[in-house]
């Protein structure tokens, strides 16, 4: 049974950090770590993560001063022992079955990189299901187009990693916002991934940044450093979407991005009329019940 090393980057989450801990140490699959990168917290995540050590060794609590999300993420990697890894936010929760699902996943398709569904719990303290435009488990050479058609979704929390896909510092530790979306095109561009429409994690989404997104952030937003230079047309799509959104959540965005990339903020449009095309042939077939 392969070792699976859990990594949460911790700042600052007194109010969730107990019960993401919780939902890991009840996961089915036995062999795991539980590593926790504290980011140089300041309020009470540490005195709980080290009372609940005490009764579970296999936590391991790791503390560094404060460099960001990112540098938390690569900080407990550098600490992983595990064959595989999987990233989850401090304020998110997972299911019970979830990294024996992920596990089954990777060694059933021998693959290095699997990733499965979730489920959204919003401000209102509902439940939403993402409702991908998947019935079931398939692989894919190249996950950005299936993304972009709603066939798949990459989320800390529902994805696992063959350790040696990552390298030592597969976060840009220079950014603090959409860091994601870089780690995304960069290590599934050329790997085949296998994904589950099963939600097997909790996306807390009440945690989330609701409010418009203050200027000053640009500096360190992926949304405002990306690089459309040597990019395939999926990827710029995908970029597309990052404009698109980063239009929506800055004061002036569209006019700021509009400025940052030139012609290429129009990729925000080739994005948008890609979806509602894709979107327009899941229909028809789900109406005549085309596979």
């Amino acid at each position: 049974m392969s070792k699976i090393s859990v990594i949460i980057p911790l700042y600052n989450k007194e109010s969730a950090i107990e019960n993401t801990v919780s939902s890991v140490l009840k996961q089915t699959y036995k062999n795991f770590e539980l590593i926790i990168s504290d980011d140089g917290s300041t309020d009470n995540s540490s005195s709980i993560i080290k009372r609940m050590a005490l009764d579970d060794k296999r936590i391991k609590y790791f503390y560094k001063s404060n460099g960001g999300v990112s540098s938390a993420r690569n900080y407990g990697l550098s600490k992983a022992v595990g064959d595989w890894v999987v990233f989850i936010d401090a304020d998110d929760e997972m299911l019970p079955n979830n990294l024996e699902h992920l596990h089954s996943l990777v060694a059933n398709y021998n693959v290095e990189i699997a990733a499965a569904n979730v489920f959204l719990h919003n401000e209102k303290g509902l439940f939403e299901n993402l409702n991908l435009r998947l019935d079931k488990n398939k692989i894919y050479s190249n996950i950005i187009p299936a993304l972009i058609k709603h066939e798949a979704t990459f989320s800390n929390g529902a994805t696992i990693f063959n350790r040696l896909v990552l390298g030592d510092k597969p976060y840009n530790e220079k950014l603090s916002r959409y860091e994601d979306a870089e780690f995304e095109l960069n290590v599934f561009k050329n790997k085949t991934i296998v994904v589950s429409p099963m939600p097997i994690t909790i996306i807390h989404s009440e945690y989330a940044e609701l409010s418009r997104v203050r200027s000053d952030k640009m500096e360190k937003d992926f949304i405002f450093n990306m690089n459309f230079a040597k990019k395939s047309f999926w990827q710029k799509v995908k970029m597309g979407q990052f404009i698109l959104e980063g239009a929506y959540t800055y004061t002036n965005g569209s006019h700021l991005l509009k400025q940052k990339y030139g012609v290429n903020y129009y990729w925000r449009y080739v994005f948008w009329g890609i979806t509602k095309y894709f979107g327009g042939i899941y229909r028809i077939k789900k109406v005549f019940g085309l596979s």
